[in-house]
């Protein structure tokens, strides 16, 4: 039996499993497997780091209804309960940079928002085409943010992580995220690997050009100006998990800028 269905049938007992995607809100979800692509292009291109994330779970990666990633599920599943709570108020003034489809979607069909915008470097139908790098913003001009799985992806990360500091305002907060490896003792970077082979073989897709360990992760986000909040199963609890298809390891990053 796969990890985490099994995992999720010890906590929750078999006649009691009620899986959940927190995005589009479907009860006994299905959940479909990480794209076997990604484990043969790793074999293939010999990266040793293939399914060590703290996320991405194998077994149950993505929603069979909506399509949402166990990221994205426990983005909204955080969310909800800060909306719900009065904590997300409508009148917050949000940026989602690299917008998921399945997130964006919930957050748009919500209306919890009434200024909601979203930003990429290349996707089409975002409202800002932006340099993570170099944003076109003024200071202070976001309450909160939505960061996912970008940094992996930019150069020079600390400016970019420095410049979400500088648009959020002082007690703002955001979702930052990013594939980082458990037990990795340090954050492999190579700028000398441009080919996608070695991109493939050194940080486990063609398009990173890094691979975080944790501690140099929260660092660098210390570094670039925010209080971090790590949420995790002791947060959110074993069950909550469970239902919703996720690692034991799996980590919501919230930052916060002082």
């Amino acid at each position: 039996m796969k990890g985490a269905i099994k995992r999720a049938l010890e906590i929750l007992g078999p006649r009691k499993l009620k899986s959940l995607c927190s995005v589009c809100g479907m009860s006994d979800a299905l959940f479909d497997p990480l794209p076997d692509f990604y484990r043969k292009c790793s074999e293939q291109n010999g990266y040793v780091h293939f399914g060590k994330g703290e996320m991405t779970v194998l077994d149950t990666y993505a929603c069979a209804s909506c399509g949402a990633s166990d990221r994205e599920r426990l983005c909204a599943y955080w969310l909800r309960k800060e909306i719900d709570s009065g904590r997300l108020p409508a009148t917050q003034k949000v940026i989602h940079f690299a917008p998921e489809k399945a997130l964006a979607g919930f957050i748009r069909s919500s209306n919890a928002f009434a200024d909601y915008q979203t930003a990429d470097f290349v996707m089409d139908g975002v409202d800002h085409k932006v340099d993570l790098m170099n944003l076109p913003f003024a200071d202070n001009s976001y309450d909160f943010f939505i960061c996912s799985h970008v940094l992996e992806h930019v150069p020079d990360d600390l400016t970019a992580i420095q410049e979400l500091c500088r648009i959020t305002r002082p007690g703002g907060r955001g979702i930052l995220m990013a594939p980082v490896i458990t037990d990795l003792p340090g954050t492999i970077e190579d700028p000398s690997a441009t080919s996608e082979i070695d991109r493939w073989r050194l940080f486990g897709q063609y398009d990173h050009v890094r691979l975080y360990a944790h501690d140099d992760y929260v660092n660098k986000i210390i570094e670039g100006g925010f209080v971090v909040h790590q949420l995790g199963e002791k947060e959110f609890g074993p069950r909550t998990f469970a239902q919703l298809g996720l690692k034991s390891t799996s980590i919501l990053y919230i930052v916060i800028r002082q």
